[in-house]
């Protein structure tokens, strides 16, 4: 059984980015256009389609973590802040931006809220990111045939 442990995050996040985004339920709210990530951002991202790259990356958070909170997942998308002459400064990531995507993820049945627990992915969501994960091996022993072994 393949799980998102054995395979790389960047490649994961990018397949599960691709079917979250043939999926009706995640559309991205139409201020995320001009939205920057946080405050240690200095423009908004460059990519069209982040919307489901960040949707992807926190279902894999949650996946991984078997219960995060919106505090604990913005500390983990911020970054450090540039103040000029000063040293940097470490700020959280947006929690509009965490908490919309997490809302979406419910909606789809991806993720369900356990009160004080935070947010815990439900078997559905399981299953999507595993089936994921093993297309991506797959789709990683194509490529490198040495994989086969492991």
């Amino acid at each position: 059984m393949t799980t998102a442990y054995d395979v790389p995050a960047d490649a994961l996040i990018k397949k599960m980015a691709e079917k979250l985004k043939k999926d009706k339920t995640f559309t991205p709210p139409e201020w995320s256009r001009f939205v920057k990530t946080g405050a240690h951002a200095e423009n908004p991202p460059m990519d069209p389609d982040w919307w489901y790259v960040r949707c992807a990356s926190i279902l894999r958070k949650v996946y991984i973590r078997k219960g995060i909170g919106i505090e604990r997942l913005r500390a983990e998308y911020g970054g450090k802040k540039d103040k000029g002459s000063k040293p940097y400064h470490a700020v959280k990531g947006s929690g509009s931006i965490i908490r919309k995507a997490l809302q979406q993820l419910e909606k789809a049945g991806y993720v369900t809220k356990i009160k004080g627990k935070g947010r815990v992915i439900t078997p559905k969501g399981q299953s999507f990111v595993d089936n994921t994960a093993h297309e991506v091996k797959l789709e990683l022993e194509k490529e490198i045939p040495e994989l086969k072994k492991y």
